[in-house]
């Protein structure tokens, strides 16, 4: 299993990705190895085509008003998280699901860690508007503001976990469902750009507390990637030091 994370991506999946982005961000494949451009492509485009369905247990929302009220704590409620995460990758090219833990810290306004310690040692941070990279000994540096791809991956993360992304109605259509314990969201992208990667993002949110417990990216291929966060710590002090890799 570590392999597939180690090594070079899988042929087909580097091409498609040369495809989208070549002709406008040369300056990133460039710089790039494609361990690093397979961790982006792995954490947060994905998808699975028969998960775009209502799934079971959830039933639309009757009452919007009252839920878009509800959610609006959201933002209110996330200036700071820790949490455990598992991540769940399907790749249409491998017979197992890869499963991958870590930890997971975000500070309101623009800083995420994502700390990986099963299956190997990771370590990506946005923090403002760059991006730092630990893989074993070596840090890589990058700036969101010069690549395209960067910026929209951390305003995707960001707008999820803080609730902003759903009330972007400009860039995404919004459809509400709901069960005993939880609101389901899910957000079709609008752009064309956007829509050739994503189909749609679902963002599951505890009602005991308005926190995000789990994201799904889904794509047009047969991949899906799930992220369930759990051990929740809302609105305690992080160090400022998680936030910059040395």
């Amino acid at each position: 299993m570590n392999r597939i994370y180690k090594m070079d991506c899988h042929p087909e999946f580097i091409e498609g990705w040369q495809i989208r982005f070549s002709k406008k961000n040369n300056n990133v494949l460039t710089k790039l190895n494609m361990k690093v451009i397979f961790f982006f492509s792995f954490l947060f485009l994905s998808g699975i085509n028969n998960l775009y369905a209502q799934e079971d247990g959830f039933k639309q929302v009757q009452d919007i008003n009252k839920a878009e009220t509800e959610l609006a704590k959201l933002s209110e409620n996330t200036q700071s998280i820790q949490s455990k995460f598992v991540q769940e990758k399907h790749l249409s090219f491998l017979t197992e699901n890869i499963i991958s833990k870590g930890e997971f810290s975000f500070q309101s306004p623009n800083q995420l860690r994502w700390e990986y310690s099963e299956p190997f040692e990771y370590i990506i941070v946005f923090n403002d508007k760059n991006i730092y990279i630990k893989d074993e000994n070596k840090i890589s540096t990058f700036d969101t503001e010069s690549n395209k791809m960067f910026a929209e991956i951390n305003n995707m993360m960001i707008g999820s976990i803080q609730g902003d992304l759903f009330t972007d109605r400009e860039r995404f259509d919004v459809k509400y469902y709901e069960n005993a314990n939880q609101y389901l969201l899910e957000l079709d992208p609008k752009l064309p750009e956007m829509k050739s990667m994503l189909k749609t993002i679902k963002i599951y949110i505890d009602k005991s507390d308005i926190s995000v417990a789990k994201i799904k990216m889904i794509e047009s291929s047969d991949d899906y990637t799930s992220i369930d966060f759990t051990d929740k710590k809302l609105n305690q002090p992080i160090d400022n030091e998680k936030f910059n890799l040395k």
